[in-house]
Parts: structure tokens; C-alpha cells; sequence
């Protein structure tokens, strides 16, 4: 009887135990207020996606590297990209880039802009370039560049050819060195201004490494530019509670300047953060830049580098949404506070319609408040910023052409393959080279899109409706009205 009875107890509790069971909740707590914050690592490479991205990548050699596997039935990895855009104000801009599969070439790409926005004032840009991989696991880039500028009383030609390489990782006896760039660059630059003339040629080299001893990084960037030379060195450690902490020299030939360099960064909740940073920074300003952002301007001397031993921010951020009913996608409070030594301005030159460049001291603050709204089709962006910028050679006087307050608004809905999207761009309090005031600027845009396929797409866009005064500088032509028609497509 006894045994009788201790087997059906074993059996009632066999059936017990095969139910399902359910559990209290686990609450795993601490003191630390931190909470874990997951880190977006990037996964195994493959060369097929950089086929798909028209930006030049490198990667560390730690990185791994994931053969690639062709699927039966899977879309063709396109291989050639081209983009072009015809503008109502006598632009053009086009560029093609082909990347096959090769294991030496990444890529090859041309690109021209031509500008005719009034009479006598005509601008072509021209470019080229190559990305290669060597055997000796080091990335080649090839840059070639043309451009030609004709205005009132003013020609201009400029023409450059550039090499640049770069390795992740070099090993010398017993120094490593991380992250080895050098640059070798011949610019020719041939100006006539009015009864000015301007012909230069210089031979430009720039390095850049970091080379890694057991208990710092010791970094160097050295620069040779047009006949100008500066220095910029720094030594990182690992500080508790930074991300990064250094201690930065910048010398020009005529500043020599210390300046101390950290990250700090604070978890705050979930995917946000709020983190304070100064990276201070050496600049160039290759004759390129100037020509490429204004066309019709006078270089009259040799250009200087930059220094900005205050780089200085401070920022609270969270780009993603607390949960899928809020409204509100994410947002970012920054200030950001800038010394910047011989930075580049515009002033007159003896010709009344073509500005000159000049080299000034700038001291720059800006507040920036950034939100964005909305789920799937519907999205609304707004930003605010509020810009004070004085040069402090000039009895700090407000730097020309730069706006206290901006705001800029804008609305997208998608529903596929269409897209249409509204911004409005205003700025306020805004002064020229001359000191006055300038009127507001109300630049209303809208645009719609049509995707072809995955890879792509066909727009139609009108800026500044409302035909405010947008200028660059004041007797550059002014940008209007105009109607814009572009393509991209890639296959």
C-alpha cells in the first residue's frame, strides 16, 4: 500500500513540474546611477558596400573582414552613379563615379559645375579623381582640379593635382604608428583683377600620424601650404572619467599656442547623452576653398592656416524616441564657442564688383536648439540658432554676413515612391563688410521626388520662392528665384 501511494505522488508531482510555471519578475538594481548604453558597432565589411556609397572609406585593420557571398536571386550591386542638376539660373552640375569590382581600384569619378548667373560673370569647375588600394594594404587617393572664372574686369584660372595616401596601422622597429596620412599637392593659381595681377605656384605637403607608446598617443600634424608652414601636436591619455583628455601645441611661424583637449561624456538616460568638449584644431585654407565657395573672388596673398585653440562644446542629445506613441522623434541643445586665429574673410578689392580675401582673428558663440516630430510619412524638422560672432582685431567689430538668429522649418511627407518636403530658411540681424544693416531673409523652398527604383531618383524643386535677398557677398550676384531639376541614379 505504502509503495502504491509514493508512486502516485511521484507521478502527481511529474505532471506538476511539466506545467508551464510563472516566474516573479527579476529586478536587477544598483547603486551606480549609470545605466548601460548600448554602443552601434559596425558589423563584419564587405566591399559591396562601399559599391553603394559615393563617399571614400577607410577602415582599421582590426575590423573584419566578411568575404562576399553572391545570393541567388538578389538584387545587382550597382557599380555606376551619376547625378545631375540643371538650374533656371544657368547652372549646371553633373557628376559620375564608377566603382568595379577590383581589388586594387575602388573608384574613378568626374564631376564639373558651370555657372553663368549674369553677364560677364562665368565660372566652370572641373575635378577629378581615383581612389586605388595597394598591395601594402595602404589607400591611394588622386585628385586633379580646374578652374576657370570670368566677371567683370577679372579672369581667373586655377589648376591642382593632389596625392594622398593613407595607412591604418605602420610598424617601425619598436614605434607603431596609427592612422598615417601624407599628403603631396602642385597648385597653379593665374589672376587678373582689374590693373591687379596675381600668379603663384607652390609645391604643398602635409603628415599626419599618431604614433602609440604604452602610457599616451602622441599626435603630429605637420603642414607645408604655399609657401606657409604650422605645427600641430598633441599627447592624449587616459584620464578617469573622459573619454579622451590631451594637451595640444599649435605653432604658425608667428602663434605659438597651448591648449588643452578632453571629451567628457555623461549617459543621461536611455540612447541620450550629454557630453562637454574642446578639440583643439589646425586649419588650412588651400586657394580650392575660397574658389569653390565664392568663384568670384581676388586672392591677393599667400593664404594662412588656421588656428582654433578654443573648439569648445557643450551638448545634450537624444535622437531617438522614448517610445513609438511620441511625438517627438528627438532633439539636441548644443553651445558651441570658437576662437578661430586668421580666419577667412571678404573685404572690397580695387575692382568694385570682385571681393578679396583677408585674413582676421574671430571670436564665434552659438546656441542651437534642434527638434524633430513626426512618424513614418509625416516628419517635422525645427531649428534655431542663435549666432554671436565679433573680430578681435577690428575693435570687435560683428563679423559680416552671419546671422544672430536663424530658424529653419521644415516639413516632409513620403508615401512611395513620392516625396514632397517644405522648409523655410530665415535669418535676422544680420550686417555687411561695411557695417550696415541688411534685410531679413525669408527663403521659402519646396520640392517633390519621385523614386524610380531602389536606386533611384528624379526631383523638382523651387527655392526661394518668395525671392529674398540671399548674398554671400554684396556685390556678388544675388541668389533668386529659381528652379531646380536633378537626377540621381545608380546601376
Amino acid at each position: 500500500m505504502k509503495k502504491l501511494i509514493l508512486f502516485l505522488l511521484l507521478c502527481v508531482a511529474a505532471i506538476l513540474s511539466a506545467q508551464i510555471q510563472v516566474l516573479p519578475d527579476i529586478e536587477v538594481s544598483g547603486e551606480s546611477r549609470v545605466k548601460i548604453f548600448l554602443y552601434k558597432k559596425a558589423l563584419p565589411y564587405s566591399k559591396d558596400s562601399l559599391l553603394r556609397d559615393s563617399l571614400r572609406v577607410y577602415l582599421p585593420e582590426s575590423l573584419p573582414v566578411r568575404s562576399s557571398v553572391s545570393v541567388p536571386g538578389a538584387d545587382p550591386v550597382p557599380h555606376q552613379y551619376i547625378f545631375a542638376e540643371a538650374n533656371s539660373r544657368l547652372k549646371l552640375d553633373a557628376e559620375y563615379k564608377y566603382s568595379p569590382d577590383h581589388e586594387s581600384i575602388s573608384s574613378l569619378a568626374l564631376a564639373m559645375s558651370l555657372y553663368a548667373p549674369k553677364g560677364n560673370f562665368i565660372s566652370n569647375h572641373f575635378r577629378g579623381s581615383g581612389n586605388f588600394h595597394m598591395i601594402s594594404d595602404e589607400d591611394v587617393a588622386l585628385d586633379l582640379i580646374f578652374f576657370n572664372t570670368e566677371g567683370k574686369n577679372m579672369n581667373s584660372e586655377y589648376s591642382a593635382a593632389e596625392l594622398y595616401t593613407f595607412k591604418d596601422r605602420f610598424s617601425f622597429k619598436h614605434f607603431d604608428l596609427k592612422q598615417v596620412s601624407h599628403a603631396i599637392a602642385i597648385d597653379l593659381l593665374d589672376q587678373r583683377n582689374k590693373a591687379l595681377e596675381r600668379e603663384h605656384s607652390s609645391v604643398n605637403f602635409t603628415h599626419r600620424s599618431i604614433l602609440d607608446f604604452k602610457d599616451f598617443d602622441w599626435g603630429n600634424r605637420i603642414h607645408f601650404h604655399a609657401g606657409r608652414s604650422s605645427w600641430h601636436s598633441f599627447a592624449e591619455f587616459d584620464v578617469p572619467a573622459f573619454d579622451k583628455a590631451s594637451m595640444h601645441l599649435m605653432y604658425d611661424g608667428h602663434h605659438f599656442i597651448p591648449a588643452p583637449g578632453f571629451n567628457w561624456r555623461y549617459i543621461t538616460d536611455y540612447d541620450q547623452q550629454f557630453s562637454i568638449v574642446n578639440a583643439p584644431a589646425v586649419q588650412i585654407n588651400p586657394y580650392a576653398n575660397s574658389l569653390r565657395d565664392y568663384r568670384w573672388v581676388y586672392l591677393p596673398a599667400k593664404p594662412k592656416h588656421t588656428l582654433i585653440p578654443l573648439n569648445f562644446c557643450i551638448r545634450l542629445e537624444d535622437f531617438l524616441p522614448v517610445s513609438k506613441e511620441s511625438f517627438l522623434r528627438g532633439f539636441a541643445i548644443a553651445n558651441d564657442s570658437q576662437y578661430r586665429i586668421n580666419d577667412v574673410l571678404m573685404t572690397d578689392s580695387n575692382n568694385p564688383f570682385i571681393p578679396k580675401t583677408y585674413f582676421d582673428d574671430v571670436f564665434t558663440n552659438t546656441s542651437t536648439i534642434q527638434a524633430s516630430f513626426g512618424h513614418g510619412r509625416v516628419s517635422f524638422d525645427q531649428d534655431l540658432a542663435l549666432s554671436l560672432a565679433y573680430l578681435a582685431n577690428q575693435d570687435w567689430h560683428r563679423k559680416p554676413y552671419n546671422p544672430i538668429l536663424q530658424t529653419t522649418s521644415s516639413f516632409c511627407y513620403n508615401t512611395y515612391p513620392y516625396t514632397f518636403k517644405a522648409s523655410l530658411d530665415q535669418q535676422y540681424f544680420m550686417v555687411d563688410h561695411m557695417n550696415q544693416d541688411m534685410k531679413e531673409v525669408f527663403d521659402l523652398s519646396f520640392e517633390g521626388a519621385y523614386e524610380l527604383e531602389r536606386f533611384s531618383k528624379v526631383y523638382l524643386r523651387c527655392a526661394n520662392v518668395l525671392n529674398s535677398n540671399i548674398r554671400q557677398f554684396n556685390s556678388l550676384p544675388r541668389q533668386g528665384v529659381s528652379i531646380q531639376a536633378g537626377i540621381y541614379h545608380r546601376f
